[in-house]
């Protein structure tokens, strides 16, 4: 696993806006590229605001390639070199367009996870690629860390861009597993990221298609450095589940065994389009001298 850091200066009155995008699915026939490029021009206009700081990790499945069943028929299909050549040459093309759709935030973008769905790029015409996953290669034209597919980014927050004190909000992003594909099966899941992770502040999977926000409350106990006395804290942990980019049911489109949606062919849950945030400011508290003092952070989420 792959531990990143990222320094973010946020001041006592601005809010940090972390918007993860995962399950593009750029390529694909049902992707909503209408709904996708809304997204990016809003999280683009929504980073301009001058009490606002938006981080936006990319999630995985950024392309409809070929899931880790698909890619073993792949390697055992014997297709002819040129055939191979130009498979890799197409997803070269889709890559240039995904990387210009989303030129407006790239600067935004602090880790790139991988998917399931994803592909290794191993033809000589493919040059300076060859060997690289097409999640790394996103994050190498992106200039950012690729994380594979779980990581941690811890956000070293300062309150002005010269302060000293540092307080770490601590991000647990992972592609996301398994087949929980109602609302209730996928919560539970994202709940249970804390009994392997248990002192992160935020959680973000994908993988899905469901569109998840929601928090839990809980109590600890530190120690006031002034008084040194102990004292109890309330402590938010945020769950967010990226939501897909992906129209499971297309109005029609012609589904049987062999073409169209895979949603449709199993009658699985509409997927969930959009974009979900974790909101996330200063907690403000007064000391017994009505002196304002800040005590980690208030977190709510936005589906």
């Amino acid at each position: 696993m792959i531990i990143m850091s990222t320094p973010v200066v946020l001041s006592p009155t601005a809010k940090l806006i972390v918007a993860p995008i995962g399950d593009i699915h750029f390529n694909a026939p049902g992707h909503d590229r209408e709904r996708f490029v809304s997204a990016v021009n809003w999280i683009a206009e929504t980073a301009k605001k001058p009490d606002r700081v938006v981080l936006v990790p990319l999630m995985g499945d950024e392309f409809e390639t070929m899931s880790s069943s698909e890619r073993s028929g792949y390697r055992s299909a014997r297709f002819h070199g040129s055939t191979r050549s130009w498979i890799e040459n197409q997803l070269i093309k889709d890559l240039d367009s995904f990387i210009e759709v989303i030129s407006p935030i790239k600067h935004l973008i602090p880790s790139v996870l991988s998917g399931n769905h994803n592909f290794t790029f191993q033809e000589s015409s493919s040059g300076t690629l060859v060997g690289k996953s097409l999640s790394r290669v996103i994050a190498e034209r992106l200039g950012v860390p690729a994380l594979g597919v779980c990581g941690v980014n811890v956000l070293e927050m300062r309150q002005s861009k010269n302060g000293t004190g540092v307080t770490p909000f601590k991000i647990f992003m992972h592609h996301g597993f398994g087949n929980a594909g109602t609302k209730a099966s996928s919560i539970r899941q994202m709940i249970s990221l804390k009994e392997k992770f248990p002192m992160c502040d935020l959680y973000i999977m994908g993988h899905n298609h469901v569109k998840i926000g929601t928090t839990t409350e809980g109590i600890d106990f530190r120690i006031n450095q002034k008084t040194g006395q102990w004292r109890m804290v309330e402590v938010v942990q945020a769950f967010v589940r990226s939501a897909s980019f992906l129209k499971g049911y297309v109005e029609g489109e012609y589904v049987d065994d062999d073409t169209g949606s895979y949603v449709e062919q199993k009658c699985l849950s509409p997927a969930g389009l959009g974009v979900v945030t974790a909101n996330v400011r200063w907690k403000e508290k007064r000391d017994e001298e009505n002196h304002k003092r800040y005590v980690g952070f208030k977190v709510h989420v936005q589906e």
